[in-house]
This record gives C-alpha cells, sequence and structure tokens, in this order.
C-alpha cells in the first residue's frame, strides 16, 4: 500500500470543544507512513478508493472541482445565486449558480495509480466524503448550536476545519516556498561555498555541473516560488496530513458562534486568523496555534470564533453593524481572489482590498524559551500586511485591554498534550 493511504486514513478523535464543555479526547493513532501492501484498510477509504476507481472505468470522473464546498456556498444562496467578486479583475462581481462559483477543473487530480493503484479523482472523492459528513454538523449546528454535538460530530468539524486551511492555494503555494526560497533561506544559500557544503552534507559529488544545477534552479525558483516541481500526489499526502495536526491544534481553542447585524461575506480561504492589527507581522505569535482569534463565516449572519486558550472569549454574541464591518474587511484580505456574499449584497466591489503580496511568506527566527534553539516561523503574508489603514482589533469586543501573550510553542507530543490537559480541564 502507498504511504499516501495512510494520510486518506483519517479517522479518530482530534479533541472537541465548545462553550460549556471541556475535556481532553484521545487522539486517535494513524499508521505511520510507508506501511506495508498487506495492512488493512478501513471499509471507509475502501469505499472511497472503490468509488474513485469505478468513475474513471465509467468514465464519469469529476472534472470540476470547488475550492470550497459547493454545500457551504449555498448558505449564502438566494434562488439558487451567490454573488462573487474577482480581486484579481479590478474587483469585478457577478451573480452565479453556488454550482459554478469558485470552480477549477482538475484542481485536486492526482496522478493515476497515486494511492494502492488508484484512481486521479481519488482526493476529490475524499473531499466529497468528508465535505457530506461535514455538510451533517453544519445542519446540527444550525438544529441545536454547538453544544448538541456529540464527540464523533466534533471530530468531524475540526477536520473540516483543518481541510479548509490545506486545500487553499496559500497553501500549496507555502509547500512549493518552502521547498524553494524556503531552502534557500534556512540554509543561506547565496553566501560563497554555501551549495557545495549542502551538497557535501547531503553525501554527494560537488561538482561543478551540479553546483551549477542547483543554482539555476534556485535562481528559477527564487524568481518565481509557484514553479517548484511539486507532485500533485504529495501534494495531496501534504494538505491531508497536514490537516490532521491542524485539527488538532484547532482542538485546543474554544469555541462560539456569533451574529452579525449586517451580512457577512466568506471568501476562496475562509479560516482567517485575527491580529490586533492586521497590517503587522506577529513572528512570535503567529500562526494557526499562536494567532489570538480564528474566524470561519459560518454563514451570511454568522460566524465561528476560535479564542487561543489564554484569550478571554467574547460574551456578546451579536456583534454590531461595525464590527461586522471590520471583519468582514479582515475576511476579503485573506482571499486569494475570490469573495462571495449573498447575490443582493455588493459590499465585496466597494471595499478597499490590498493587492495579494507577491511573496507571501518569509522565514523569521523565533527564540525558543528554553534556549534549545530556534522555531522556525514562515508566516503567509495576507493582503492586509504592510497596510497601515489594516484592520485593527476587528470586532473590539473580543479584544481584552492588554492581550496575553502567545502560550510557548509546544515542542513534543508530549507538551501537546499537557497543553490540551490545562486548557480542557
Amino acid at each position: 500500500m502507498s504511504s499516501l493511504t495512510t494520510g486518506l486514513e483519517y479517522g479518530g478523535s482530534m479533541g472537541r470543544t465548545n462553550r460549556k464543555r471541556k475535556r481532553p479526547i484521545a487522539i486517535g493513532n494513524s499508521r505511520s507512513p510507508g506501511a506495508s501492501s498487506g495492512a488493512e484498510i478501513s471499509p471507509e477509504l475502501k469505499q472511497i478508493l472503490n468509488n474513485s476507481r469505478v468513475m474513471t472505468a465509467n468514465g464519469t470522473e469529476p472534472r470540476r472541482h470547488h475550492l470550497v464546498p459547493r454545500f457551504y456556498l449555498d448558505r449564502w444562496a438566494e434562488d439558487n445565486r451567490v454573488r462573487v467578486t474577482d480581486l484579481n479583475s479590478k474587483q469585478k462581481s457577478y451573480v452565479v449558480a453556488p454550482n459554478n462559483a469558485l470552480v477549477e477543473t482538475d484542481y485536486y487530480r492526482v496522478p493515476e495509480g497515486t494511492v494502492k493503484d488508484g484512481s486521479p479523482v481519488v482526493w476529490e472523492v475524499w473531499l466529497s466524503k468528508m465535505e457530506s459528513k461535514a455538510a451533517a454538523v453544519f445542519r446540527a449546528i444550525d438544529s441545536g448550536g454547538l453544544e448538541s454535538l456529540d464527540d464523533t460530530q466534533w471530530n468531524d468539524l475540526l477536520v473540516f476545519l483543518g481541510v479548509q486551511i490545506t486545500r487553499s492555494r496559500a497553501f500549496r503555494y507555502k509547500g512549493r516556498w518552502m521547498s524553494g526560497p524556503g531552502q534557500y533561506q534556512l540554509w543561506e544559500l547565496d553566501r560563497p561555498g554555501a551549495i557545495e557544503a549542502l551538497l557535501t552534507r547531503m553525501g554527494e559529488d560537488a561538482t561543478p555541473e551540479r553546483v551549477a544545477e542547483l543554482r539555476d534552479y534556485f535562481d528559477k525558483v527564487n524568481a518565481d516560488p509557484s514553479s517548484v516541481p511539486l507532485d500533485a500526489g504529495l501534494e495531496m499526502d501534504m494538505s491531508i496530513r497536514s490537516a490532521r495536526g491542524l485539527a488538532e491544534t484547532l482542538s485546543t481553542r474554544q469555541f462560539l458562534l456569533f451574529e452579525t447585524a449586517k451580512p457577512l461575506m466568506t471568501c476562496d480561504e475562509p479560516i482567517v486568523e485575527l491580529y490586533e492589527h492586521m497590517g503587522v507581522s506577529t513572528p512570535n505569535g503567529g500562526g494557526v496555534y499562536g494567532a489570538p482569534i480564528i474566524v470561519f463565516p459560518f454563514g451570511p449572519t454568522q460566524v465561528l470564533a476560535l479564542f487561543r486558550s489564554n484569550m478571554p472569549a467574547g460574551r456578546k454574541f451579536r456583534l454590531s453593524a461595525y464590527e461586522t464591518l471590520e471583519l468582514n474587511r479582515a475576511i476579503a484580505g485573506n482571499a486569494h481572489r475570490h469573495l462571495v456574499e449573498n447575490p443582493a449584497s455588493r459590499l465585496g466591489s466597494k471595499l478597499f482590498i490590498p493587492e495579494l503580496k507577491e511573496e507571501p511568506i518569509r522565514i523569521v527566527s523565533v527564540p525558543v524559551p528554553s534556549g534549545e534553539g530556534d522555531f522556525i516561523w514562515t508566516p503567509i503574508q495576507r493582503r492586509w500586511h504592510g497596510c497601515s489603514n489594516a484592520p485593527i482589533r476587528p470586532v473590539a469586543s473580543w479584544w481584552p485591554h492588554t492581550v496575553p501573550p502567545p502560550p510557548p510553542i509546544p515542542r513534543t507530543r508530549e507538551e501537546w498534550n499537557r497543553e490540551r490537559i490545562a486548557y480542557f480541564s
């Protein structure tokens, strides 16, 4: 069995959190990469593999892939229409059916045989299965609130949120950046003799031809990180495995659902990290673990807010019109390209949203409190970064007078477990 198959095995509890019940839940152990060909696979994964193979055999492979789930876009629809704003086309705005919104041909297609001699659409079929579970969770929340979810539903919600991060263009770009400019910066390959030293450490002969080959590679990828040759099967594996880790990280947060006074939009990258000043990088407290608040537009009048474990959670469960506007600005600034709102609204085409940064990632070295070394953080720069008029403390009622510093980054599984137990107790 391909090691990628183990990435598709996402079952097992990630954790749960809500504002009334807070307790730790055991983390399921997945098999390690490189499982033998005789390893047993779950009935669910067997069904995914079989369904994808049948589609390929019958010539019915899905080729139009949604960048965010169709069921999610439906939440903004009126008369089967949503409004999409294209930030790359001078904020061109148009109304379209959700089935035709945020679609790209073969976005999740992988090489044939990537997973257990499987179909090229196994990733898309896996996503459809995950989204089906998530849709049921959304219906449960609509009916009974966050408090109504059982352990399995919390697990499905956490996986869904993790996947929304790792299926994105920003995540793909980051993977390529880390294989190109990231390696160049990390190993300081601009120094004389650095490429030769790297080859030697790798056990290769530092011949002039090999050195020139690597230098040409880095010249190319430093100029255009998206040109890094990254196999789609590897992208799938990175996405699914990273989503599982992110789900675990998100499970340490407190989840609250808020109503909005005005319509809320969403975008093609709807998991949004909020900081005190959205225009300033925070190298000592960023990312999914360190961001004070993470938001996910849950619908046109609701937002799911995930507060860091040491942040006091907001208790005013209806946002004012101004707070909703600031939240919309933060969401729009997280978009790669497209905003989505209900068809009657035209806010997306009216807001000033800065251009997407040409180089959205860089390596930042952060001292670790133990003194054992540095934690390398690679923040993704969003549209608002570097802008003086970026949102400041978006949703003012969520922010305490002084924001607590982010907790130290856990370095081992034991430290992660202690962090979870301390929060959930």
